[in-house]
């Protein structure tokens, strides 16, 4: 079939909507090709990627030893899932998850398919083990598009038209940390769920000293803190999490993990709970499997996520892994002092930058004019002046090199 005749009939059968949106953005690629950092359309044109399928190509897109352990275990005729039996390629993920995490106690891990479906686990065993209805998230969040988590956003977008299917909890936001104590301490509070970075909030972060107050505060009063990773986990921060990343010194009861814990290859999301949480949700008669769906202990991507891991390991014990990215990450810092009617700050947290500009009417303009230079960026939906750029950790210096020299003759261009 011919690439005219496929966007044919995904205009007519698929997202028409889509379609006309990227038309009028000047760019309509028709994606067939991906490698490393690089997209690959049907004109022959090469796309810098730094979008990473929402960061979940840690390692660039089809990179080689996690295509070859795929096939690998594909021959191997392993079972998909056994509903009525034991896979066990959950239990070595677990055993590895847990020491990389550092994490303190005893845990058990409980596997999901996507990362919403993981903040949905979680919130289910705050709401049984606390008998409570109260939910306490920080602002500028983002924890899935399900009819539960849309609901956990601050957004009003998210929830327009869907106001019906509002839960029956309580969803209280807090912006500080102050706030989030004295709500705790009132003690009818189930669950704290936060992202130590906040991937659609422009990249805040949940630093340390408020974390520690915060998840102290959790336990004194029987709340119950989740925190989700599903984004800034798993090398994306340049640590194994982001909490070990901003020097957190308490740790949370769950969690959760996704993204680019497969590579990008398979979906799988994960949530590490401590034991007793876990007991109290699965030891009750009939209760043993509930939570998980069809795919969610799907032997290929257990075991894929092993071997990803692994991969990993070489750039997170590794001192001089993470050089190049820090590089780029100080170029971009230089920015707001050569083009200030531009760009306001970067941040920058291992293969993560967010680029904040002076206003929205400033930052759009600079993501379309990268992606009419096929460039691939985002802005942060509930940070709308920031730019934000997903790199993968194996990214070559050349395309980094190709980046700057762009940016900034675009932002030269706005600076005037």
């Amino acid at each position: 079939m011919s690439h005219a005749l496929s966007l044919e009939q995904y205009e007519q059968h698929v997202n028409p909507h889509w379609a006309a949106l990227l038309q009028q953005l000047g760019e309509r690629p028709v994606f067939i090709k991906a490698k490393d950092e690089f997209l690959y359309d049907s004109d022959d044109n090469r796309w810098l990627d730094f979008v990473g399928h929402y960061g979940a190509s840690i390692l660039g897109h089809n990179h080689d030893g996690i295509q070859q352990r795929l096939i690998t275990l594909i021959q191997q005729a392993l079972p998909a899932g056994a509903p009525l039996g034991i896979c066990t390629g959950s239990a070595e993920l677990a055993t590895r998850l847990i020491e990389r995490l550092g994490l303190e106690g005893t845990w058990k891990l409980c596997s999901v398919t996507t990362g919403t479906e993981a903040v949905e686990g979680a919130v289910k065993a705050a709401l049984f083990a606390t008998a409570r209805r109260k939910i306490l998230v920080r602002g500028g969040c983002f924890h899935g598009n399900s009819v539960f988590t849309m609901h956990l956003s601050d957004q009003p977008a998210h929830r327009e038209g869907f106001e019906a299917l509002r839960p029956a909890v309580d969803i209280v936001f807090f912006e500080h940390s102050d706030e989030a104590l004295k709500a705790i301490a009132e003690g009818d509070v189930a669950a704290l769920i936060v992202e130590p970075v906040q991937a659609m909030g422009g990249g805040r972060t949940f630093n340390a000293d408020e974390a520690d107050s915060v998840l102290a505060a959790c336990r004194q009063h029987g709340t119950i803190s989740i925190v989700d990773e599903v984004f800034c986990g798993l090398g994306r921060c340049g640590t194994y999490s982001a909490m070990q990343k901003l020097g957190w010194s308490e740790q949370p009861d769950i969690l959760l993990l996704a993204k680019a814990l497969t590579g990008a290859m398979i979906p799988s999301a994960q949530l590490l709970m401590r034991t007793p949480l876990f007991d109290g949700l699965f030891a009750r008669p009939g209760c043993q499997k509930i939570l998980g769906s069809t795919f969610a202990n799907n032997n290929l991507a257990l075991s894929l996520a092993c071997s990803v891991l692994e991969l990993l390991d070489g750039y997170i014990m590794d001192a001089k892994a993470f050089s190049t990215l820090d590089d780029f990450g100080a170029q971009l810092q230089a920015y707001p002092g050569r083009w200030p009617d531009v760009i306001n700050g970067v941040s920058c947290l291992g293969a993560c930058f967010f680029i904040q500009m002076q206003d929205p009417d400033t930052c759009f303009p600079l993501w379309h004019s990268l992606f009419l230079n096929h460039i691939c960026t985002t802005i942060c939906p509930h940070k709308p002046t920031t730019l934000k750029l997903i790199v993968p950790l194996t990214v070559d210096q050349a395309s980094l090199d190709e980046f700057l020299y762009v940016f900034s003759e675009l932002a030269a261009d706005l600076q005037g």
